[in-house]
This record gives C-alpha cells, sequence and structure tokens, in this order.
C-alpha cells in the first residue's frame, strides 16, 4: 500500500487526464434541522452512531473530515463528507457532525465501529476525480504485485470510474506495470514501521471526558499504558485474538474495553461497552449486565406502579367463576426439559413472514372477549401477529406456548402461562375464569396439597399460595399487597457478580445462592421481572454445566445430571424455608430475530425448571422463570458470543414482598 502512496503524484497526473475536478463549494445544515435529524438517523444507525462518535473521542472535527471522493477540501458540489474512517456525516451551521442519512452511506458498522461495505451501496462520489482513483488504488493495491496488481487496480478504477470507461484497463495495466517496476525502489525506500507501538492516551475532549466520567477505567488504564501496553498487548472482549470479530471490542490485559488505532492513540470505550468495572480498591470485577441499561415502557411501568391490581379472581369465592372441566396430568400431555420447541418456533415464525393467522375456534374464542383470556384456552398461538393488545403492545411472534409483544418503544416482552411448570404428572389441573380476564387455577396433587395461582387479563401471576394437605397455608408470591414506587436512581448499586471460573462446587452454589440484599424494602415480582436495578440487588449464578444447541432449548438426561448440585442446594432451602423463590433465567447473543430469542431463552429457563422438577424433586412452585432474550449481555459485545447464551439462577426470596409479610 505504501508504495501507492509514493508514487501518487505520477499516477495522478496520469488520472488527470480521464476526468474534470469539481466546483468547490459544501452545504451547511440549519443548526435546528440537524438537532433533530442527529438523534433520528443515530436511531435508525446506532452501529455507524457509535462508530461516528468513537471518532469524535479520538478528536475528529470538521478540519478532518475528507471529501467521499478523495479530493481535497472544500469538497465539489454534491460531493458528500466522510470521516477518516468512512462514516458519510453532513455538518451543521454550528460545526456539529451528524450521520448523513442512511440512505447515503456505503459502509456499515458492527457495535465496535468497524466499517466493512454495504452490500448495493451507490457509490459516495458524485464524479469521479484524480484523488479518487488514487485513494481507491492505494486501498485495492494493498499487498498485491505484478498481475495481481494490475487486475486489483482495474477493478478499482472501474468502481470508480465506471465500467464503461474505455480507457481503465490499459490505465490499470500501466500503473500496474510502472509499480512492478518501482517496487524495489520503493521497498528500500519505506522507512521502518513499529509493529506494535506504544499506545498513549487520546487528547480529544471526548476522550478526556470518558476519562473524568470513569476514573476508576480510567485510572486501570493509565497504569496499563505508563507500565508500556502495546497494540500487540490488546485481545478482543469474547477472547480472541486481533483482529476480532465483528461487534467485538478490544480489550487491555486488565480488561478494560477501549478502541485504539495504529498511531498509538487509545481512549475508553463508552460505559455501555464495559464488560467490567473498576472497585473502590481498584480492583477490576465484572459488571453486572443490567447495570446502565435504558429503561422500557414496562420497566418504567413497574417502577411506578403505586396501587394494587384489581381483579375479579382475587376476592371471587372459590368455583364463582366459569369453570373449565378439571384436568388430569399425565406424562403425555404435559412438558418435558427433554421437549424441543423448535418445531412451534419454526411455524410460528413462517407465520410472522406470511402473516397467515392460525386456525382457530371460533366457538370457544366467543366465550370471551380478551385475547390473552381466550389464548390461554385456545393455546398462545391463537393470537395473531400483528394484532394488537392492551398497552399498546403488538404480537411480534405467536407459538402455541409464547407470545412475544412489542410496545411503541421497540422493546419486547414475553407473556406465557405461568401455570405451565406446575403440571407435573399425577396433578389434577382446575382454572375458573372471570369476565375480567383475571383466573383462578387450582393444581392438586396426589398427596392433597394445592397451589393456587390467580392472573390478572395479561396471564400475570398476581398471587400465589401452597396448600398443604393439612390445610396450612404458605403465600408464595403476592403483588396485590403494599405496592410501592420504586425510585431506581436511589437503589444501591449491582450485587458482585459471580467471578468464579467453571463449575461451582456446592458449597460455592449454596454461599453464592444465599447471599442477601443490601436493601430494607420489598419488591412484586413483577417489579423484580422488569426493572433490572432491582433485580441486580441479588446477583445472579451462571448454570455452566448445561449447554443448548443452537435454536434448541431440549435438555437430554444425561445433561440434566449436570444440574444435581443445584437441585440439591434448591431443594435444601426449600426444605428449611418454604418461602423461597428462585428465578431461573435464560439469555442469548444477539444473533438471530429479537423476538425469536426472546422466545427461545424463556423456553430454556423452563426447561432448566423442568430438569431441577423432573430429576431432583424441586417444588416448582418455588420456580418462577423468565427469558430476556439479547437485552443483557455479559459480554457487552455483538455476535456469536458463547458467554452470552446461558441461563442462570437468582434467588429472590428477600426481594419479594411475600418475605416481609410472612
Amino acid at each position: 500500500m505504501r508504495r501507492i502512496i509514493h508514487n501518487t503524484t505520477a499516477i495522478a497526473a496520469t488520472i488527470a487526464l480521464l476526468m474534470p475536478q469539481l466546483a468547490l463549494a459544501e452545504m451547511r445544515l440549519p443548526n435546528d434541522r440537524a438537532s433533530k435529524e442527529a438523534e433520528k438517523r443515530s436511531t435508525e444507525m446506532p452501529n455507524l452512531a457509535s462508530a461516528l462518535q468513537d471518532e469524535l473521542a479520538a478528536g475528529l472535527t470538521v478540519d478532518s473530515l475528507i471529501c467521499a471522493n478523495g479530493d481535497a477540501r472544500p469538497c465539489g458540489d454534491k460531493v458528500r463528507l466522510m470521516t477518516p474512517r468512512g462514516v458519510i456525516v453532513e455538518v451543521a451551521e454550528d460545526d456539529t457532525i451528524i450521520l448523513a442519512p442512511e440512505r447515503q452511506q456505503v459502509n456499515e458498522a458492527d457495535a465496535e465501529g468497524k466499517l466493512t461495505p454495504r452490500d448495493g451501496a451507490r457509490p459516495a462520489v458524485a464524479e469521479a476525480t484524480t484523488e479518487s482513483v488514487a485513494g481507491a488504488l492505494a486501498l485495492a493495491l494493498e499487498g498485491t504485485q505484478g498481475g495481481d496488481a494490475a487486475a486489483a487496480a482495474e477493478a478499482a478504477i472501474a468502481a470508480v470510474v465506471g465500467e464503461s470507461e474505455p480507457n481503465a484497463a490499459a490505465l490499470a495495466a500501466a500503473i500496474a506495470a510502472e509499480l512492478g517496476a518501482t517496487e524495489k525502489t520503493a521497498k528500500s525506500e519505506r522507512p521502518a514501521v513499529e509493529s506494535s507501538p506504544r499506545l498513549h492516551l487520546a487528547t480529544s475532549d471526548r476522550a478526556r471526558q470518558r476519562l473524568e466520567d470513569m476514573p476508576r477505567l480510567a485510572g486501570v488504564l493509565t497504569s496499563e499504558i505508563d507500565s508500556g501496553l502495546t497494540l500487540a498487548d490488546l485481545s478482543c472482549q469474547d477472547g480472541g485474538a486481533q483482529p476480532c470479530a465483528k461487534g467485538v471490542a478490544m480489550m487491555t490485559p486488565r480488561g478494560i474495553a477501549v478502541i485504539a488505532n495504529d498511531r498509538g492513540d487509545v481512549a475508553l470505550l463508552a460505559q455501555s461497552s464495559q464488560t467490567n468495572t473498576v472497585t473502590a480498591e481498584g480492583k477490576v470485577v465484572p459488571r453486572a449486565p443490567e447495570a446502565d441499561t435504558v429503561a422500557t415502557a414496562a420497566a418504567k411501568e413497574a417502577a411506578a406502579a403505586a396501587k394494587s391490581p384489581i381483579a375479579a379472581a382475587l376476592e371471587a369465592s372459590e368455583g364463582a367463576g366459569r369453570v373449565i372441566e378439571a384436568e388430569k396430568v399425565t406424562k403425555e400431555n404435559t412438558r418435558s426439559s427433554a421437549e424441543d420447541f423448535e418445531a412451534s418456533l419454526r411455524a410460528a415464525l413462517q407465520q410472522a413472514a406470511t402473516g397467515e393467522a392460525p386456525q382457530r375456534n371460533t366457538a370457544a374464542e366467543n366465550k370471551d372477549d380478551n385475547d390473552l383470556a381466550k389464548a390461554l384456552i385456545l393455546g398462545l398461538g391463537a393470537v395473531a401477529v400483528g394484532s394488537m393488545l392492551n398497552k399498546n403492545r403488538q404480537v411480534a411472534l405467536a407459538t402455541p406456548d409464547r407470545v412475544v409483544v412489542e410496545r411503541a418503544d421497540g422493546s419486547q416482552e414475553v407473556i406465557k402461562d405461568e401455570v405451565a411448570l406446575l403440571r407435573q404428572p399425577g396433578s389434577t389441573v382446575a382454572t375458573e375464569n372471570f369476565d375480567d380476564g383475571s383466573s383462578r387455577t387450582i393444581v392438586t396433587r396426589e398427596d392433597g396439597s394445592k397451589v393456587v395461582t390467580i392472573r390478572d387479563a395479561d396471564l400475570r401471576v398476581l398471587r400465589r399460595t401452597l396448600i398443604a394437605a393439612d390445610g396450612k397455608s404458605t403465600m408464595l408470591i403476592d403483588d396485590t399487597a403494599d405496592v410501592r414506587p420504586v425510585d431506581v436512581a436511589s437503589l444501591p448499586e449491582p450485587a458482585p457478580v459471580q467471578t468464579t471460573t467453571g463449575t461451582l462446587s456446592e458449597d460455592e452454589l449454596r454461599a453464592a445462592l444465599q447471599r442477601e440484599s443490601s436493601i430494607d424494602r420489598r419488591f412484586t415480582l413483577g417489579q423484580i421481572r422488569n426493572i433490572p436495578e432491582v433485580r441486580a440487588l441479588v446477583a445472579p449464578v451462571n448454570i455452566d454445566a448445561i449447554t443448548f444447541d443452537t435454536g434448541s432449548a431440549a435438555i437430554n438426561p444425561s445433561q440434566a445430571q449436570q444440574l444435581a448440585s443445584l437441585g440439591r442446594v434448591i431443594q435444601d432451602a426449600v426444605a428449611k424455608n418454604p418461602r423461597e423463590v428462585f428465578m431461573i433465567e435464560g439469555h442469548t447473543d444477539t444473533v438471530g430475530a429479537g423476538a425469536m430469542n426472546l422466545a427461545l431463552s424463556d423456553r430454556r429457563a423452563e426447561s432448566v425448571a423442568l430438569a431441577l422438577s423432573e430429576y431432583f424433586d424441586v417444588p416448582p412452585e418455588n420456580m418462577v422463570v423468565q427469558g430476556y432474550g439479547e437485552q443483557f449481555l455479559k459480554v457487552r459485545a455483538e455476535g456469536d458470543i458463547r458467554a452470552n447464551r446461558r441461563a442462570s439462577v437468582r434467588r429472590i426470596t428477600d426481594l419479594l414482598q411475600t418475605a416481609q409479610a410472612n
């Protein structure tokens, strides 16, 4: 590539015969329009926005911009401005740099800001110029020589001046010949380049601001630089070596996510990209996946909740509702941890793609006006993709056992039959439905004990009670009492995340799950599920023993045995305190559609809970399952990252208000 640069003048003089120069002019956007468009475009192109922000953090200014066609500034009429890394931008009257519209972008960026050409992107230039061809050749001829150089040169020129240019092939051949002749001279004149330069802190305003905003991370990074940190010392956030995979950040040896260039400038990445945090003692530890997440509509609603829910099923006497005939549960009509859900997912995705609604039982539908109450009777797949539910929620995915809905803010939620986990062989299940869509389900077991679950019209659990065979009642979940708003900003910091690698011993597992929260108030189950900062008050324990095949939620019997320690720990805890409640969580990486990832993660969490009940007799009423899809990444990077595809368990007993009530 450097041989091209050394010969740019001669090449440009030859190429100049082909192309006229452009008029010099650069357009500016009015400040008010730029402000309005900036936010919109950043939302539409988050990865390009991140790449632009990183360049700004490294010191990018208006004067640093280049013309997209390679001309010297100011750019010609209709020639777009571009950052040195390849992001097409516009400039406001006050020199603010914002993204250009998506249709003008010629590159796409991953989550870490790496740019690659967009498929089918239109050229960023209005006309080809001398410098544009020279620039294209500089890139195309990297590492080529001889015939390869001629082919690369011809392709580069054709890409800029158009394949119809009659002189393109001849010009490319001439340039390649000259390059071949001067290769030896160019090599001898080329200055020695340091293979791995020492890094130093970037000095831009944005880079300095990040150092001020994250002083502990900055302290660790500074100490590493002072110790001689080089570009070669950096690894990738997923543990791999450079060059990092798409969407994966660079990491210092101590675990700080950074951006660096070949000049040796290094800057902290934004807080949202940091997988680790630094304690007051200077120790680098993993960050809670829930830390610094954007509040969703569901989280805001849960935080603002101040009134106890109203549901007819809460006050009505047993038998007052419309009773569905009691069903005896057998191995044939219940779910198993070894059962997969791939077929239902595939059917749901096909339905979403084609817009075809599933077959419905019209007579049964007419018995109830509530969509989700009907779905509980007919199977959740009976709710058609695209239909609107209350709270402005649109069905994004519907399977026989789960529905994924999308809110106006783009966030997604999974809705399921919470009683499914309780349907153990040998039990009898009876449900009463009420006119407001609420329901009461009674699961009666062979030993005479019962689990009573009351749900609202959205299938959310409002109350769950265990009634022993001797009549003793234990309240496990109660979202109807003492509902108080949550001031998220005043909550303590997340609990320390598990740092032990590999499978925990039984004693380590027990100790990890029994750590208590440092807060003196309690929450509803809905608040724990939907507010990340609340849930993070107790740390999750990753279930490393279980891995799932791609797209699968099944756990085979041999793998289920790996849950033995967890099963014994939970069983012992429930034996000592029947009010114990554990949340089994499922998570995915970012590969695949968000709705499918959310449904799949929820199924995987359910499979773990089912396996704990099937093989180790863990009472299912003492567990709740929740999938979060790709919302809370352990490694804060996009792509196929094994560490993000995980199941975890969290003891939420101390967070639930029922613990206080009892």
